[in-house]
């Protein structure tokens, strides 16, 4: 009983220890996790050099760097200021502040909450937050519109009241002013921005608060508990948000100035030697071409350029500070031909195709914004650029009478910064209709809305993306806008009224009768399967998709109404014409083929041409088709002048020489599939085995590895049974070699036989892209290649010495029949040795006596979704061919009666060579040519008398590939894309088996124990 207690034991630690490497994959794949921010880059990293400020009448001036921090060195300033890289508890009895300028002019990072975006911002441009609390390290925050976390060491959390001063609105001669705090250890504002006419709920006098712009407050607490409680009840404003118009007016809009107004506007602002004077023109200009509204387009200028006064704008007449980097602002940033080659690019390049482009990863809507939603977002880490960009607008708008103020209606989908609803816009205004883009998850996202009176529950828009002629779909290369015609849809249910223009937006025009549309060409968008022919073969558009395109610029599949040449093609043809008609007008494409001349066999050989044998013994032969024009290598396989009915011949030129086979000479012929006139034969020598004489010593069982005992590639210089196992011979010159294995691990190839010490195997894979690939592969007739290796050696193997050849395949192979093909090389000529052998314990094993090429196949025809991508077949089969089971090869059958030949007697004990005749491989006898057979009469091909009229086997390939090459071209492809290494077994896929045997093994000694002691009683 103890020693079972001890099994059992013993078992629970095995299966503990098979457990590990399971728990040792889950915890690698947990340590993956943490933090990842997508890279940030302003887009006028100039901005990060040279901080500056701006009134409420658009002037800039440059202030320089501010160190905003509330705390000295490791200990707090006061004690009611709480840094949180340093404690995570706050104060509940006072309302806490978010300090961003801690970092001397640098950006912050942080994560948008309800979306995971990641953004940006930098506290020297807006130093102060609103405080919603602390979680996990990260402080979660509001500022210009955006609820986001951030990492609490990037921070400082403070009490409000010792924060010298925070931003704020003011109401000043009916304009509402936003007052920006850079730090909060000194009193007043360093910039503030003009908003326009204030609100009429907001008074004059009154300090109001707000960090998204929209709803305000004359109480910061109520402010804070509002934002934490995901609501705006309390505000002064809770049905009724705010949006400043132009910091919300697309960008798909137009000034109502002309050129000349837009250069007075410019000048009176503009000091002299500004870049920005007189270009009007070419803001205009670009707009008219581009749509991107010119007075927005100028607000962005004066912002980024300081009026065009800047370095950057000086010495490269670059406005916008284009491409610039941070490291080099000054030097990388782009240099322009001329200033209006800088506002085309801006318009062009970063706007129409960039960020008012939905499929752009920069889109978060079409309008300045803030750090919620629009072009603030990724493109400026100062998080009050669009409300600048707006105030410059405004500020000119305002000089010259306000002509474009609220001219537009505009429309906000989620006016709450916490709701990130995703909306189709579609091209007309209905659910079935196509969606055009979709407005992203960005909150506060604004339209510029054409009608405000919906039509079926939609409201017409100004498109942000450029459209085509139909407005089916989405341009994207091109920024040519039309005001027009680029108009879309989105639901009403979604989108509320927050600024209702002055003027209607006329109804678009009746769409003009279709011009007639004519051919311009026709273009061939996919290449047909079979581009490689031989001469006589005709032309097959099977996989060929032929385009026309139209002068309306669209396209259209015309492939079933192509026409081109039936005749018979010959050598000297390169490509086959395609054609197209429509109405009166042809065009053409050329087709690029490749014409072989056609095959023409002109002799056949066989490796080896002469060899020894002895009964029993299993040689498989090699072939080469010799002529021109890529003669096919199919022959057909027959022994001749064999006395034993046991002698055959298979369809892979696998000879196995019967046991009790008494001739002298047998003839192997190899016969051309396509021309049966041309053959080679072989001659076989068989050498019967000298009688054996009682010696002193005890007769042992013959091993796995001794000649003459059916093992596949025994010769002529084969040892006798009973001789020294190989390892010496008379003269001793075979003290230079050993019988060992040679491994490439990598490869999963390993090579047993005698080679001379320090011998290595050396395995190249074969590239699918090479040529020598596609040689190679091409005579595995369409089946699914599972790899292409050239074996050679670092080294030397022993002359006329047998070779076993192992290689690793994924378990999913197990139990199905494997193809080898073998390429060995002698006296300049190339011949195939084909191997079938079904697969076992993830690998096969083949016997050779030379280093080359092999190619694995899976031996049964490619349809695309087979075992050669490793799932089951619907029907539960597991890759069988369906017919009836072969038995084993007569040659190395066990037969009641027969004398115990070491040539033939499977010793206890011994391990049968993979891919000898004693393997049970399932084979299909229409492609043996009935070879195998439990008949000895058919076997040998007449009536069993031992008259020498042999058996013969045709090769598969002629077969196979007629079948594949005109039916599953695709599927070929997708059986090659199969090929990969089998993955290493883990701990993951061992542990179930292991787990069961050792129950088992556990089980049974518990059986055992319990037997023995009663037994003993």
């Amino acid at each position: 009983m103890r020693k079972s207690k001890l099994l059992i034991l013993l078992l629970f630690m095995c299966m503990v220890l098979t457990g590990l490497p399971a728990m040792e994959s889950k915890a690698e794949e947990s340590a993956q996790g943490g933090d990842a921010y997508s890279e940030l880059q302003d887009e006028n990293p100039y901005r990060t050099e040279n901080v500056t400020a701006m009134d409420e009448n658009g002037n800039i001036t440059e202030v320089g760097d501010s160190d905003g921090s509330m705390t000295d060195g490791d200990e707090v300033s006061s004690g009611s200021i709480s840094t949180y890289a340093r404690s995570s508890r706050a104060a509940v009895s006072s309302v806490k502040v978010v300090n961003f300028n801690t970092k001397n002019n640098a950006v912050t990072e942080y994560t948008e909450d309800g979306t995971g975006a990641a953004g940006y911002t930098n506290g020297d441009y807006g130093a102060d937050a609103a405080y919603l609390g602390t979680s996990g390290g990260k402080v979660k925050f509001m500022m210009s519109g955006v609820i986001g976390w951030v990492n609490a060491s990037e921070v400082e959390v403070i009490d409000l009241s010792q924060a010298a001063v925070v931003s704020g609105y003011e109401v000043e001669n009916g304009r509402l002013l936003h007052g920006i705090v850079y730090t909060m250890a000194t009193p007043g504002y360093r910039t503030r921005l003009d908003n326009g006419p204030a609100p009429s709920y907001l008074s004059a006098g009154v300090k109001y608060y707000s960090y998204d712009g929209h709803y305000f407050y004359t109480d910061y607490g109520v402010m804070i508990s509002d934002y934490q409680n995901n609501t705006r009840a309390n505000s002064v404003n809770p049905d009724n948000p705010y949006y400043n118009y132009y910091q919300y007016l697309p960008l798909r809009s137009s000034t109502s100035y002309s050129a000349d107004a837009l250069n007075a506007m410019i000048g009176s602002k503009a000091s002299a030697g500004s870049l920005m004077a007189n270009k009007g023109s070419a803001f205009i200009d670009s707009q008219n071409t581009y749509g991107v509204n010119a007075l927005l387009m100028t607000g962005v200028a004066a912002n980024e350029s300081a009026w065009g006064t800047s370095s950057i704008a000086r010495n490269k007449n670059n406005l916008f500070g284009l491409n610039a980097v941070d490291s080099s602002p000054g030097t990388s940033a782009s240099t322009f031909a001329s200033v209006e080659a800088c506002i085309n690019d801006f318009a062009n390049g970063w706007m129409s195709r960039g960020y008012l482009y939905p499929a752009d990863s920069r889109y978060n809507g079409g309008f300045l914004g803030n750090k919620a939603s629009g072009i603030n977002v990724k493109y400026a880490s100062d998080p009050y650029w669009g409300e600048k960009a707006a105030n410059v607008a405004y500020a000119l708008d305002a000089a010259q009478g306000g002509a474009d103020y609220g001219l537009y209606t505009i429309g906000v989908k989620d006016t709450l910064a916490s709701s990130h609803q995703t909306v189709n816009v579609r091209n007309e205004s209905n659910t079935s209709s196509t969606v055009l883009y979709t407005t992203g998850r960005a909150s506060n996202y604004s339209v510029l809305i054409k009608n405000s009176t919906s039509e079926n529950g939609f409201y017409r828009i100004q498109s942000d993306a450029v459209l085509d002629s139909g407005r089916t779909s989405m341009v994207k290369g091109s920024g040519s806008y039309s005001f027009d015609n680029m108009y879309a849809y989105i639901s009403a249910d979604y989108v509320q009224i927050v600024n209702q223009g002055t003027v209607s937006q006329p109804e678009p025009e009746p769409e003009p009768e279709p011009v007639p549309v004519t051919l311009d060409s026709i273009t061939i968008a996919a290449a047909p399967s079979k581009t490689v022919y031989t001469e006589g073969e005709s032309f097959d558009p099977t996989g060929m998709s032929v385009q026309a395109n139209w002068s309306d610029g669209s396209a259209s599949d015309v492939t079933g109404e192509i026409s081109y040449t039936t005749d018979p093609l010959t050598a000297d043809v390169t490509a086959v014409e395609i054609s197209y008609t429509s109405g009166d007008v042809t065009k053409t494409a050329s087709q690029h083929v490749q014409v072989k001349a056609k095959a023409v066999v002109t002799g056949v050989m066989i490796n080896p041409s002469e060899i020894d044998l002895y009964p029993g013994d299993v040689k498989t032969f090699g072939v080469s088709v010799q002529g021109t024009g890529d003669p096919s290598q199919d022959v057909t396989w027959s022994v001749e002048g064999a006395f034993s009915s046991q002698t055959v011949i298979d369809g892979n030129g696998k000879l196995t020489v019967g046991a009790d086979e008494s001739t002298q000479q047998l003839a192997v012929k190899a016969q051309s599939a396509v021309d049966p006139s041309q053959y080679a034969q072989a001659v076989v020598t068989v050498l019967q085995k000298a009688s054996e004489e009682p010696d002193e010593e005890q007769p042992s069982q013959p091993d796995a590895e001794e000649p003459g005992t059916g093992q596949e590639g025994s010769d002529a210089d084969t040892e006798e049974p009973g001789e020294d196992d190989g390892q010496t011979e008379p003269d001793g010159s075979d003290e230079a070699y050993q019988s060992m294995e040679l491994k490439a691990e990598t490869e999963g190839v390993s090579a047993s036989g005698e080679f001379a010490a320090g011998t290595e195997l050396v395995v190249t894979p074969v590239g699918e892209e090479t040529e020598v690939y596609q040689t190679l592969v091409k005579e595995v007739g369409g089946k699914p290649v599972l790899g292409v290796f050239d074996l050679s050696l670092n080294g030397s193997a022993k002359e006329g010495s047998a070779i076993q050849v192992t290689f690793s395949l994924d378990e999913q192979y197990n139990g199905k029949s494997i193809l080898i093909l073998h390429f060995p090389e002698k006296d300049g000529v190339s011949y195939i040795e084909r191997y079938e052998m079904t697969a076992q314990d993830g690998s096969i094993t083949v016997e050779v006596d030379s280093f080359s090429p092999f190619v694995l196949a899976l031996n049964e025809e490619s349809t695309g979704d087979e075992a050669g991508d490793g799932q089951t077949p619907d029907n539960g089969e597991t890759g069988d061919t369906g017919e009836p089971a072969v038995p084993e090869d007569p040659g190395t059958s066990e037969e009641p009666g027969t004398t115990e030949d070491p040539g033939t007697t499977e010793t206890p004990g011994t391990t049968e060579d993979p891919g000898t005749a004693e393997d049970p491989v399932v084979q299909d006898p229409a492609a043996t040519g009935g070879s195998e057979t439990t008949d000895p009469a058919d076997v040998s091909g007449g009536t069993g008398t031992g008259q020498s009229s042999g058996t013969s086997g045709k090769t598969t390939g002629a077969a196979a590939s007629t079948n594949v090459v005109g039916q599953n071209k695709t599927d070929t492809k997708n059986a090659d894309n199969s090929q990969v290494t089998a993955a290493p077994r883990t701990g993951d896929t061992a542990s179930p088996v292991l787990w069961i045997v050792l129950v088992i093994a556990a089980v049974a000694v518990i059986i055992a124990a319990v037997v023995i002691k009663k037994i003993r009683k």
